[in-house]
């Protein structure tokens, strides 16, 4: 992380050269010049620090500082180039080239319109802190911008000096721009997933084990009466054995007839209302001692709930098995194949189907983990 003293010492060091340059030459324009190389040079900073971290969290860059600070200062540094007692010689004839607009403006200028790009092409909401917008509705508001700023510069210019010479690196954006907003614009529709409906929901569920399965607990049911019998069950089979050697039944028999009776009844009633989870162990987050935190959602760090997230589903990592709601999970796939919690590689195969368990039976899930603690 770039430290803001580095960055303070950097843009004193600047400030003193641009107030000793300035006034040896009576020129505030020197001043400024030395003064913005100072701050291109910890914008760079800034822009490399973002980029290393975005690469170790395995994030997309849709951020408005990615998308909208690197056009900013491409386009100023390039109408700053014609100014500049730095390096503002032209190298060409007819169009304005110099190497302040080499070092300065061009980089940002590519830069710039690979964001602008990726807008259309690539992301599907640019964040402002903590609020989101379409980034196709933010690539149309861009594009339309940077196209009217440059002709309105160009024309104002124009109409005071008729030798004004076109800037090549701004004749090179609008050039980009025109051609970004028409092919990867109105040319092209962009690419989505399927939509996680409800019933797209429920037919993921059913092609994966169900967590509550009646047969399955019908079979233990009746595996557990033939192969571990009760003493309950003992006591009934020598009280039918008893009858079949004497038509009396005695006071003490039937109420241990009764007492069997009652206890298969409320046995089996609590196996209904309890139903047990199969395959439990698939479901539980990667942690030695688990909480109510390791449950929640980790891109809105909600818990999942009824009846808020009803029809949502839940699709847990294959590799650290933590969850996320499913409309969220696709969101995050378009620009990323990691997981965002462990940064392992989702398969392929998983993210075009994966896995969707229902909000109601994950809800179960959590709670029978939390209740073995």
């Amino acid at each position: 992380m770039v430290k803001n003293k580095i960055l303070t010492i950097i843009f004193t060091a600047f400030l003193i050269i641009g107030v000793i340059h300035g006034l040896l030459t009576y020129s505030f324009t020197n001043f400024a010049t030395w003064l913005l190389i100072g701050l291109w040079l910890i914008f760079t900073l800034k822009i490399f620090e973002n980029i290393k971290r975005h690469r170790e969290f395995n994030s997309p860059h849709n951020t408005a500082f990615f998308v909208i600070v690197p056009l900013g200062i491409g386009i100023f540094y390039s109408i700053w180039g014609f100014y500049t007692g730095v390096l503002g010689e032209n190298l060409l004839g007819g169009l304005y080239f110099s190497l302040w607009s080499l070092i300065f403006a061009f980089p940002f200028i590519i830069f710039g319109s690979y964001s602008l790009y990726r807008c259309f092409k690539k992301y599907n909401v640019i964040y402002f802190g903590t609020k989101a917008v379409k980034a196709r509705t933010l690539g149309y508001i861009l594009s339309f911008s940077v196209l009217i700023f440059i002709l309105t510069y160009w024309i104002s210019f124009y109409s005071v000096n008729e030798s004004f010479p076109l800037d090549l690196n701004l004749l090179l954006l609008l050039l980009a721009t025109i051609l970004i907003v028409i092919v990867f614009g109105f040319a092209s529709t962009s690419s989505s997933l399927p939509t996680l409906t409800r019933d797209y929901i429920a037919n993921r569920t059913r092609t994966i084990n169900n967590l509550t399965s009646p047969t399955t607990q019908r079979q233990r049911v009746r595996t557990t009466r033939v192969t571990n019998p009760t003493p309950s069950t003992r006591t009934t089979t020598r009280t039918s054995s008893s009858r079949t050697k004497s038509s009396r039944i005695t006071p003490t028999s039937r109420r241990q007839t009764t007492r069997t009776k009652t206890s298969n009844i409320s046995r089996t009633t609590k196996v209904k209302s309890t139903p047990k989870v199969r395959n439990l162990t698939n479901f539980r987050p990667r942690a030695s001692y688990l909480t109510l935190e390791d449950f929640k959602c980790i891109f809105c760090f909600k818990l999942p709930k009824l009846p808020e997230d009803r029809g949502r589903g839940v699709v847990v990592c294959p590799k650290c098995r933590y969850p996320s709601h499913a409309d969220e999970f696709k969101d995050w796939m378009r620009t990323s194949n990691l997981c965002s919690r462990c940064s392992t590689p989702i398969p392929s195969s998983f993210r075009r189907n994966p896995k969707v368990v229902s909000v109601k039976n994950y809800v179960l899930i959590y709670k029978q983990f939390l209740k073995k603690k």
